[in-house]
């Protein structure tokens, strides 16, 4: 999967909301089938939301719809009225185990051959809302190809993943510390170069919810999932390199390129001891910057193998 920063929900039953919600300035949209939409107005969602994809095609954004989970009976009509061309990914809620990833990845193939898109264009975003599922975070996200992130993060005041381990919450975050971090090991374990948090549910209190995403950066999440537009600013800031992040990785660089005139592959900076991986890790923060538009200027031209 991309790197998104910033993937806010819309609700799927609101079409002026789904149009307006770029403006807030998403690196990635979730268009809602599921909790955001009335049980009555569920079916009558289906257009709308493909009918939003279609809108959105010429749009930078990144477009997934979250379908209805599997227990409820309603996911296999929901992927077939939503792929599309435009569509980046499904994001499937309360999922349990492989088999499940593998029922849908078969429904998603089936119509994308019936949209004339290549297969594997849409992928699937697995979010693990039961202790099983949270448990099984590696065999969700090496289930098949198809599956481009697992969800996790920090833990919320009410909702299904709080109800199903049973914490209690507390600003600090530590009682879902050891949740985040094991689906973000299962992440990286899979192969996910960016995976994705959660955000906060908060919106009223921008201090805490800037405090929440920090935590899920420093655990090594790379975006998150988020309820509502005031966070979008706040997770683009978090997530992406910042100017003295761009500055110290530019300095590895230019050490490092000064080190290799001198026949050397090692070299202190800034106190500590840096070497070829470090290269890799200042070109990956760069290069993250450059995508996002950041200013980076100039700087030293190193390779790592």
């Amino acid at each position: 999967m991309k790197l998104y920063r910033s993937v806010l929900f819309v609700p799927g039953n609101r079409p002026d909301w789904i149009d307006k919600a770029p403006k807030y300035g998403p690196d990635a949209l979730i268009i809602d089938l599921e909790d955001a939409v009335p049980i009555a107005e569920k079916v009558q969602a289906r257009p709308i939301v493909r009918a939003g994809i279609e809108r959105l095609r010429d749009n930078a954004v990144g477009v997934f719809v979250r379908v209805n989970g599997l227990d409820t009976g309603l996911t296999g009509e929901d992927v077939e009225a939503i792929v599309t061309a435009g569509l980046d990914g499904i994001a499937i809620p309360k999922l349990e185990n492989a088999d499940e990833i593998r029922k849908i990845d078969a429904w998603i193939e089936l119509f994308e051959r019936k949209a004339g898109l290549d297969l594997g264009t849409v992928e699937i975003m697995a979010i693990p809302e039961t202790a099983k599922g949270i448990m099984n975070a590696y065999e969700l996200a090496s289930a098949c190809p198809r599956v481009g992130a697992v969800i996790g993060g920090v833990g919320q005041r009410s909702g299904d993943v709080t109800k199903a381990v049973g914490f209690q919450w507390t600003r600090e975050g530590l009682e879902s510390l050891y949740m985040g971090s094991h689906v973000l090991l299962a992440c990286r374990a899979a192969g996910f170069e960016y995976p994705l948090g959660v955000g906060s549910l908060e919106v009223g209190d921008t201090e805490l919810v800037k405090a929440q995403l920090r935590r899920a950066r420093e655990i090594g999440f790379r975006g998150a999932l988020l309820i509502h537009p005031s966070a979008v600013p706040l997770a683009n800031e978090v997530f992406a390199p910042s100017a003295e992040e761009i500055e110290w990785n530019k300095g590895i660089l230019q050490a490092m390129a000064e080190a290799e005139q001198a026949g050397r592959a090692a070299v202190t900076y800034d106190g500590m001891m840096i070497d070829y991986a470090h290269v890799r890790n200042a070109l990956d923060l760069i290069h993250q910057a450059e995508a996002f538009g950041l200013p980076v200027g100039d700087y030293a031209q190193v390779k790592a193998l």
